[in-house]
């Protein structure tokens, strides 16, 4: 019986802080991300020319090439990336101000700038020099345009 007391009373000493009546916080374990692949979450738009079509946003096109969200805004602002051809509509804010909408890259548009990287050897560097690597921006953009020509294309 005795030892029965002790075990309780030593449990109890892992639930409370010493020298008080007050609750330990318990530490939750990290929930691991369910969905790692980036095309797990896609936007389904319909286009004037009345096709459906899958459109991923930026943090996806990040997550493909293996980047943080900040390198892919980094290279659209600096024109290392072409401008993306989809985007939600422009909103405004609490001060009234534009705020534009997500940039939005279709499912063969991922897939070609992963193509492109992998050919130019740049899909797993840690850092691009593009200073060399300007080819790369502009075989991205005609692969873009010629994918972008080929969804709007209208249905006959």
């Amino acid at each position: 019986m005795s030892d029965d007391l002790i075990d309780s009373v030593i449990a109890d000493l892992d639930n409370f802080y010493p020298g008080s009546k007050r609750k330990r916080r318990v530490v939750e374990e990290p929930k691991p991300k369910e969905d790692t692949m980036w095309d797990s979450h896609p936007h389904i738009k319909p286009l004037p020319n009345g096709k459906d079509i899958e459109l991923f946003t930026a943090g996806a096109l990040a997550q493909a090439l293996n980047r943080p969200f900040i390198t892919i805004r980094t290279w659209n602002q600096k024109g290392y990336l072409p401008s993306p051809p989809y985007r939600l509509p422009t909103k405004k804010n609490k001060n009234g101000e534009d705020h534009k909408g997500r940039r939005l890259y279709s499912r063969a548009m991922i897939e070609a700038a992963i193509a492109l990287f992998a050919q130019f050897e740049v899909l797993h560097v840690n850092r691009i020099d593009w200073s060399t690597n300007r080819q790369l921006t502009v075989e991205l953009a005609e692969a873009w345009t010629k994918i972008q020509a080929e969804e709007t294309k209208p249905t006959n």
